[in-house]
This record gives structure tokens, sequence and C-alpha cells, in this order.
């Protein structure tokens, strides 16, 4: 069986592409015959240059874009799958699945954020757009994936009715190890730096308690385009000897770093799907912090599996970096419980074998 795994983003930048390729390494170890079709959104819309980014942005998720659809049936002519697998709900998705309508392939979608959905508060305007935009997806998709149980929910709630929920994995022998490590007084952030993300809620809680935890440091680890703002902030209130900023780092140095941290935070500031480095930080026994909110509580389990605040609630944060530091058997025990939690509930060929058995009853 062929199958065309395609999404919009080159490079490993977060969960959708680990996701990407742990699936295409796994689907080709069982026999199949898999390949990808990357198009990178920076070649083929001008919504990255324009004086009007929302414009494009709004014409090339809505409508057929011509050159994306003429390099998308040339791969398919090409290859001739027996599936398109579709990640990335963004950007060109309508083009792609028109185009698989029209040549009769079987198009299944793994939903990796909230974009679809409309939220509470939002814009008149964009939630329309959203509406309008899931009817074509709705419409156009063979059967959806939700990596976490309350997408699953949320999908059906909006009319979605052909979608599974397959729970997302690490490749666990990549991030274990029985190399003895000496924690060292660090905490760290590992993700985009973009404000959705949290990153300024986890700052503003490390400057309300960095002055009684002196000997310990705060690690942002990432890019993006609050890189230069986040910077400026750690050298306004005076922290740039307790906080740094690096780039995205490979995973061998990642996993070295989650290995002598005391404490990662994932202060995710909106509806995060699921949020793998939380999966990566159980394996490596570094206790968690993260966010309230959306897939995360399906994973960080609060004082089980790490502990949970409130959504951009500051004062939570620092209270509970301050609980976790101060007791260390307590963090030691969240530890524990999570690395358990992440075999009995996240196994990889567990979730492997649900998309295997999905792929062929769709072919």
């Amino acid at each position: 069986m062929k199958i065309l795994i395609y999404n919009d983003k080159t490079g490993v930048r977060g969960g959708t592409e680990t996701y990407v390729n742990s699936i295409k390494k796994a689907l080709e170890g069982r026999g199949f015959v898999v390949d990808r079709l990357t198009i990178d959104v920076r070649d083929f819309s001008k919504f990255t240059s324009s004086r009007f980014p929302k414009w494009y942005k709004f014409r090339d998720g809505l409508f057929y874009k011509k050159n994306v659809g003429q390099a998308i049936e040339q791969k398919i002519r090409e290859f001739q799958p027996d599936l398109i697998h579709i990640n990335n709900n963004a950007y060109f998705t309508s083009t792609i699945l028109q185009v698989a309508n029209r040549l009769n392939i079987p198009a299944l979608q793994t939903i990796h954020d909230y974009r679809l959905i409309p939220k509470a508060g939002e814009n008149a305007f964009i939630t329309w757009v959203k509406k309008i935009r899931l009817g074509i997806v709705k419409k156009r998709t063979t059967h959806f994936i939700a990596p976490s149980y309350k997408f699953e929910k949320t999908l059906e709630t909006h009319g979605v009715k052909n979608a599974i929920y397959i729970p997302h994995y690490i490749e666990l022998d990549q991030w274990e190890t029985d190399q003895e490590h000496i924690r060292e007084k660090r905490i760290l952030y590992i993700g985009r730096l973009e404000i959705e993300k949290g990153i300024y809620v986890l700052f503003d809680a490390w400057r309300k308690i960095a002055h009684e935890f002196p000997d310990y440091q705060l690690l942002f680890i990432g890019e993006g385009s609050e890189s230069k703002n986040l910077a400026k902030a750690i050298q306004d209130h005076q922290l740039d000897k307790q906080t740094e900023l690096h780039p995205f780092k490979p995973q061998a140095v990642i996993k070295e770093h989650l290995y002598t941290s005391e404490l990662i935070v994932v202060p995710s500031a909106y509806r995060e799907m699921f949020g793998l480095i939380g999966l990566e930080a159980f394996a490596c026994d570094i206790p968690v912090i993260a966010s309230d909110v959306a897939g995360i509580p399906e994973w960080c389990i609060h004082e089980k599996t790490g502990l949970l605040t409130p959504m951009e609630d500051v004062p939570a944060l620092a209270k509970a970096m301050k609980k976790l530091l101060n007791n260390p058997a307590f963090a030691k025990k969240l530890a524990e419980n999570a690395h358990q939690f992440l075999h009995e509930s996240h196994d990889k060929e567990k979730s492997i074998d649900i998309l295997e058995q999905l792929y062929r009853q769709l072919n």
C-alpha cells in the first residue's frame, strides 16, 4: 500500500514535524511504501512577504491555488498513492483536498491544532471564515484523526462524525537512557518563542520568584517572532544572570538538558492540541508544570504526573514552580508517576496499529 504524507513545513520545529517523521519511519517498517510531499508556504504564498498577510492567508486557505494544485497533482501522478495523509490544517489544505477528491484518492487528516474551530471572544469575521473552512474540510476529508480525546469530542460537537482518537507517542528508545545524570539548578522552556506559547507568562512568574532562588537559572530554548522582544525583557528586568535564551538545539542536546535540569514548564497561552514535549519530559524523568488547557490535562494529570496551572495565571505558575523547587521528594514522585503513565497510555505500537487499521479500512 502506498501512502503520501503531506505537510506544509520543512525541518523539525514542533510536534507536527516530529509526528510526520515518526509515522513515516514506522509505516515503512511495516511494509508500506511511503513518500512525503511538503508544500512550503514560504515558496507558494505571498502572505510571508506581503503588506497584507491576512488577505493572502484568507485567500490561500479557502480557495483553490493553481500553482499549489499543479505541484500536488504532479506528485500524485508520479507516486500514485492509495491514500493521502494530510497534516497541518492551514494554508493550502483546501487545494490538496480538491485535488485528492478530483483524482478519487481517500484523504485522511491528522488535526494538529485548533485553527479550524471558532473560539469564544473571537473576531466575528474570523469566526465566519473558520465556519466556511470547516465546512469545506468536512465535506472533502475521508476521515479525521484527533491526537487528543477532548478534540475528538470537540470535532463531534461541530458536526464531524468521521473522526477517531489515536494517542500521540514518542520514540522511547531515542529519549530513555540508563546513563546517570546529575540534576543542575535549571528550569527549562522548550518550544517556539511566541506569545501564544506563554513565554511571557513564564518569564513574569520567574520574575516573581527568581530572587528566592539565586542559584537557579531559567533557560529558554527555541526560536520565533518574539526572540528579540524576550531578550530585551530579560535585559530590562536585569535577569540576564539568571535567564538565558538559546536557539533550537539538536535532539541530543535537548535530551541532555532534560536529564540535567530540575524542572520544565509548558506555559501554553492558547488551545494546545497536545504538547509532545510533555511526553519527552516524562521519558527523561523531569517534573513538569503545564497549562490547564485543551489536550494538556490528558497527560499532565494534576498532582499525579505533573502540576497544572490556569492558563495565563502568573501567580499560580509562580506558586507551582516554588512548590516543586522546594519539595524535591514530591517532584521526584511526580516524575516517577509520569514515566509509568507514558509506558501505559502512549505506546507507539498501539497507536500505529490503529493507524494501519484505518489505512486499510479506507483503501
